[in-house]
């Protein structure tokens, strides 16, 4: 599972300006395929499941999404992690009719089917703790990013 090697310095991306969800999975989309850790279909594939299951969700004191798309578009399996401070909008897991601000979004690129689920495990615990994850929006440091997701996800 994602552990310390699938988290690159290269798929850290702190304080993004604002943009549109459409904008920042272009983006990263873009890295990803340049890189060649997704195929080609990885773009339409993280929009269409995003659609039809947001994964936006309200913590303590901001929002989250874990954007991700099935095995077969991952060639390696990375995370990669986006914070914005100001928030981009998505649509809420929960409530998929209603929107909200995300300020950290972590794209799950697995290889395995099940192995998704014992680290959404670790990332739910991670989510709980408000103080972490302050620091994970707050920091300009992409080796503090790299410490703190080694300390709640390895």
């Amino acid at each position: 599972m994602p552990s310390n090697n699938k988290c690159d310095r290269e798929l850290i991306f702190l304080h993004e300006v604002p943009q549109s969800r459409a904008s920042l999975f272009n983006t990263v989309s873009d890295v990803l395929i340049a890189k060649h850790y997704v195929e080609q279909s990885y773009r339409d594939a993280l929009m269409a499941r995003e659609e039809e299951h947001p994964t936006a969700m309200q913590l303590e004191k901001m929002g989250v999404a874990i954007p991700h798309v099935d095995i077969e578009h991952v060639r390696e399996e990375k995370l990669v992690v986006v914070t914005c401070p100001e928030g981009i909008v998505f649509n809420q897991a929960e409530d998929p009719d209603s929107t909200m601000k995300v300020n950290v979004i972590f794209f799950l690129l697995l290889k395995e089917k099940d192995a998704h689920l014992d680290f959404l495990m670790k990332l739910i615990s991670l989510f709980q703790r408000s103080n972490e994850m302050e620091k994970l929006l707050s920091t300009s440091s992409k080796d503090e990013v790299m410490e703190i997701l080694a300390r709640n996800l390895d």
